[in-house]
Formats: C-alpha cells, structure tokens, sequence
C-alpha cells in the first residue's frame, strides 16, 4: 500500500517516489523518476471500498400541513400578483416541530428575491418551499444557483391554479439529490383540497410581499 499525505499548511514533500496526496483540490497521485516529477489526479485509492454520493433521511416527517398552508399563502400571492412566491422551513428545538416562515419578498411574473436574515435562537433553518406559480414544478437553473449554498430541503409547487405538482430535493455541500415526495411528507398524497382559503393569507401578502414595479413600456 502506498502512503498517503495530507497537505496542509505545514506539508513537506517526503522522499517517497510515489505516494498519495490528499489536497484541497482532491486527491492526487505523486510520482517521481530520475526524469519527471508529477502531481495527477487520482480517481480514488484502489485498496478501500467504494463510496457513492448518498443522503440517507434522519429527520421526521414533513407534515402535509405544511404544504398546504404554504400552498394557501403561495395561492394568495398569485391571486394578486401572478408570480412566484417562497417560505422558509424551519425546525423548533424546543417543540421538535418544523414551521414555516415567511420572509419579506419582492416578487413580479417569475421572479421572486427574499430577505436573507438570520433566525433567532431555537429557530433553526431547514431550506425552502417556493411557487412556480401557473407554471409545472421543477427546479430550474436560477433554484439551482441560489440553493446551492444552502444545506437542506429545498421544495417546489407547481400549477397552483390548476392541478399540482411537485419536486423536492435535498441539497447538501452544493450537491443536490431528488428525493421522492412520499419519503419526505406524511400523509402522502398530501390532500390538496383541504388547503385553507387564499383569502385567509391577505394581511401577511400586504405585510411581506412587494411586487417589481412595472416594466417601462415606450409609445403608450
């Protein structure tokens, strides 16, 4: 077996001619002959077992409740805008429940940005529910870029006017897996029907949701 080295701040090249190096970079193999010396990526250390990307759920399940009362708020902002919307979710220590919170947005069409703030103590975030209002779930390249930092569920709904769909996702060190809704929510199907009444999310659009204004449109 050949060793294997960590470069850290403090490494010195050993004299070894061949040997294993583990960098910031990832793994590399390091050779050394009367003629070259070289440093070249390694796939991997052929002695160990394999290792694939996983995510293995720990958590409880997501109460469908959830999903409708972000659903009723998603509904109440498309009634009155026709966009987007998000929620975060969010876990309670102290009740070891998940809740969600709704940030202040500015959303217009397909858009939709939100206040980034950080939660207080007890109150820790677990990702975010998000509309894509009249149009099928999904997570485009824009979810994928401003997810990509943010470790945890990251869930979308879709044709909230119409009938529904959904994706979901984990997303953990920038590496995002799929993850089938009926593993993630409980009861599954979630009973879309029993969804309170968009009116019922009025004051909170008023209070947290700014549209974009208008585009400027010449000759009118």
């Amino acid at each position: 077996m050949l060793p294997i080295y960590l470069k850290d701040q403090d490494f010195t090249p050993p004299d070894d001619p061949l040997y294993y190096l583990l960098t910031k970079d990832g793994l590399f193999l390091v050779k050394s002959t009367p003629f070259f010396a070289a440093a070249v990526p390694a796939r991997g250390i052929p002695w160990l077992e394999p290792q694939e990307p996983e995510v293995r759920l720990t958590a409880p399940a997501l109460p469908g409740a959830l999903l409708l009362q972000a659903l009723a708020f998603f509904r109440a902002v498309f009634s009155r805008y026709k966009s987007e919307a998000v929620v975060l979710l969010a876990w309670r220590d102290a009740t070891r429940t998940y809740e969600l919170v709704v940030p202040h947005q500015t959303v217009g069409g397909g858009h939709c940005d939100y206040e980034v703030r950080e939660f207080p103590p007890g109150l820790r975030r677990l990702g975010t529910i998000h509309s894509h209002a009249g149009v099928e779930a999904f997570h485009s390249e824009r979810d994928e870029a401003d997810e990509r930092h943010e470790d945890g569920f990251h869930i979308t709904l879709g044709n909230i006017d119409g009938e529904l769909t959904i994706s979901c996702s984990v997303v953990v060190q920038g590496l995002r897996g799929r993850i089938p809704p009926e593993k993630l929510f409980t009861p599954y199907p979630v009973p879309w029907d029993q969804a309170a009444p968009a009116a019922g999310w009025a004051a909170e659009v008023e209070s947290k949701v700014t549209p974009l204004p208008r585009p400027i449109e010449f000759g009118t």
